[in-house]
């Protein structure tokens, strides 16, 4: 096993929610991962009505925080778990939802156009 797949699972977290993020792009404005540990990793993101969030992802899910609040706090654990990051964003940006629909009728749109 090389020292790159050994370093893997300490970065998984990180990389996981980067990569929900980067999917997501059309329906916020910005992100940049805060935090990053082998069981937990936490992005600051700008959504499209200028709010900040904080969003942190660990084995149990997606989780949203405000920026004033603790979210490396392990006594924490009461707040919302959504299993995927479209299920957080839908709830905290009404502009997501909106975005999400434009860019897939564009898809749609782009797959049956015959030229």
């Amino acid at each position: 096993m090389s020292s790159q797949e050994q370093s893997k699972p300490s970065a998984f977290m990180r990389e996981e929610l980067e990569r929900a993020l980067a999917e997501q792009s059309f329906g916020i404005s910005s992100y940049e991962t805060t935090s990053s540990s082998p069981l937990k990793a936490t992005a600051r993101v700008v959504l499209l009505e200028g709010e900040v969030v904080l969003i942190s992802l660990t084995s149990r899910g997606f989780q949203l925080h405000s920026p004033s609040e603790a979210p490396m706090d392990p006594d924490h654990d009461s707040e919302t778990v959504f299993e995927t990051i479209e299920q957080l964003l839908q709830t905290v940006s009404p502009q997501y939802e909106s975005k999400k629909r434009s860019a897939l009728m564009e898809k749609l749109e782009s797959l049956s156009d015959p030229s």
